[in-house]
């Protein structure tokens, strides 16, 4: 039996007069339902969203990198101080190879020890050769004393240009200038060349030979202070200063002011910077007083410096006198610079210039140039004595004591 399903059909299909008219907005429209109208914008409107990076992973914590920076600096130490070692080790090679070349020279043209001494035994090297030539061993103190008695001034050049700190040491209780002072007038010569390779050793010092431990050693050795008991050298300068009592003790004439002016060079640098700085010191206490005589004090210090022998000098000594005013001026200078360069925040002078003729002022004349902006934080007092010491102190058409005593009118308050 089959169901007939047309009358239920048929009532849900719309008649035709139920149907509404189309409205006007219904019509369909000349464009597209999705395309744009003349006159509008292509793309579609959108709403703009800010940008915020989001990190996939997050940081370390700042102890790992703090950790971290660490080990990397201690890496980059490492690199550079095995690039450091490799320039030292490549630099000390190229300087082994020069070395070698030059022994291969020396060998060819002197030959080797053997043979130099064989020749030495056979008497073939000739007097005037040995002067420079080495020495076969390292010369000993018993051969230098032995040239003192037998007046070999040869064999006493050569121990001071290839033994020099031979001639420091203290042997059989004495030092050899000391034992070659005390000989006599016989010997003058020899104390001559003592005293001339310690003044050309100190002469040839500059401002980085004072920070080197080896320099310092050998100024106390000049000072004679190395090996002494208290009882032996109440005065650090005692052996020296005994030097010079038996030198005067003979010493005549010209020889005596050369002699002299080469001993004071040695005992003032063989102090090293110790009297210099101290003296400046107590002499920069002296310049702040306005009542002051800076330039009197300054020579009293220098002048205290000498043995009794040289303040007792009659009328005292042409080379000496010079060299004490020559200190004089330069120990106010640096006094006076001392004084103002704290009172500007500046760097004081240099001390490896003093007593050696104007070194010292034209290094006053460029500091002042440098600081001519600061000078106004001096004093009046210390800017009156450098201006007096710049003016007069570098006076070239007379002598040093005539600076000197230009500078002392101009300073010192009578």
């Amino acid at each position: 039996m089959s169901y007939n399903w047309n009358h239920v059909i048929d009532s849900l299909a719309p008649s035709s007069s139920s149907a509404a008219p189309r409205r006007p907005s219904q019509e369909r429209s000349p464009h597209p339902p999705h395309s744009p109208t003349p006159g509008q914008s292509t793309s579609p409107s959108r709403c703009v969203c800010e940008s915020h990076p989001v990190l996939l992973q997050p940081l370390p914590p700042s102890l790992t990198l703090e950790k971290e920076s660490r080990a990397q600096s201690e890496l980059e130490l490492d690199r550079q101080a095995t690039q450091r070692r490799r320039e030292r080790e490549l630099a000390e090679a190229l300087q082994d190879a020069h070395h070698e070349v030059e022994r291969i020279q020396a060998r060819e043209e002197v030959g080797t020890w053997a043979r130099l001494r064989q020749r030495v035994q056979r008497g073939s090297v000739s007097e005037a050769s040995k002067a420079g030539m080495p020495f076969v061993h390292p010369p000993q103190a018993y051969e230098l004393y032995a040239a003192i008695d037998n007046h070999n001034l040869d064999y006493i050049a050569r121990v001071r240009d290839q033994a020099f700190n031979l001639l420091l040491q203290k042997h059989g209780g004495e030092f050899p200038i000391v034992y070659a002072s005390r000989i006599g007038p016989t010997h003058r010569d020899v104390v001559i060349l003592l005293v001339g390779a310690f003044s050309r050793y100190v002469n040839n010092l500059d401002e980085d030979d004072f920070k080197k431990k080896e320099t310092l050693n050998t100024l106390k050795a000049l000072r004679a202070n190395v090996g002494l008991s208290s009882s032996d050298c109440a005065n650090p300068r005692h052996q020296l200063k005994l030097a010079i009592d038996n030198a005067l003790a003979t010493a005549t004439g010209t020889s005596q002011s050369n002699l002299l002016s080469s001993y004071m060079q040695v005992l003032i640098m063989s102090e090293g910077d110790s009297w210099i700085h101290r003296s400046t010191h107590d002499l920069g206490l002296v310049l702040r007083s306005p009542d002051s005589s800076p330039l009197a004090e300054a020579e009293s210090m220098v002048r205290k410096f000498a043995t009794k022998e040289l303040r007792g000098v009659t009328g005292g000594v042409s080379d000496v006198e010079d060299y004490i005013a020559n200190a004089t001026l330069d120990l106010v200078i640096m006094a006076a610079w001392s004084v103002a360069a704290t009172q500007m925040d500046v760097e004081p002078l240099p001390t490896y210039t003093f007593a050696r003729d104007l070194r010292t002022w034209q290094m006053l004349n460029e500091a002042m140039d440098e600081n001519k902006d600061k000078l106004s934080k001096v004093t009046r007092r210390v800017r009156h004595v450098l201006e007096a010491v710049i003016e007069y102190g570098g006076d070239t058409r007379q002598g040093v004591r005539g600076r000197l005593r230009d500078v002392k009118e101009h300073v010192d308050r009578q």
